[in-house]
């Protein structure tokens, strides 16, 4: 299942954001890594969101978390009702590699930082996963083994 290209008025999503304030955002969850969970909760400066990867992204494009959103965040199906596809030459920081098929342990959402090199073959992402918590680190375009069922997408509000 492909994420669609309407985009949705930004009041059903979240305040417009900048790149670098999402980058900035996912940054505070390095000092320390936050652990894995789709059942526990992270507080810091830009609130209370669920310690998962969409919960994670919720975070980093400001939408709103715990206890607006008693979930603590979006769920992945949510994520990309806020955002549209894009192409791959037009992935920017702060966008996102989204997997929306399969069950609540089979999706998942990355956030794309900067290609390693100019062949785009690999990018630094930004990653709350399981078994690792939060990251920094090098993943295959679009995601690792299986990259048939991710897609590049973008936050509606981000300026």
């Amino acid at each position: 299942m492909r994420p669609s290209r309407t985009r949705l008025p930004t009041a059903i999503s979240g305040p417009e954001i900048t790149r670098s304030e999402i980058i900035r955002r996912a940054k505070s969850w390095l000092r320390p890594s936050v652990p894995y969970s789709q059942t526990s909760f992270h507080e810091n400066e830009h609130g209370t969101y669920r310690t998962d990867c969409s919960g994670y992204v919720s975070m980093a494009w400001a939408l709103p978390g715990k206890p607006s959103n008693r979930h603590g965040g979006l769920d992945t199906i949510g994520l990309a009702a806020v955002s549209s596809t894009i192409t791959k030459s037009e992935l920017l920081a702060g966008d996102v590699l989204l997997r929306v098929s399969g069950t609540n342990l089979e999706r998942h959402v990355t956030i794309f930082d900067k290609w390693v090199d100019e062949t785009g073959d690999a990018y630094w992402g930004f990653e709350q996963a399981g078994g690792v918590g939060t990251v920094h680190r090098i993943l295959d375009y679009p995601y690792d083994d299986t990259p048939e069922m991710y897609w590049p997408v973008r936050y509606v509000a981000v300026v």
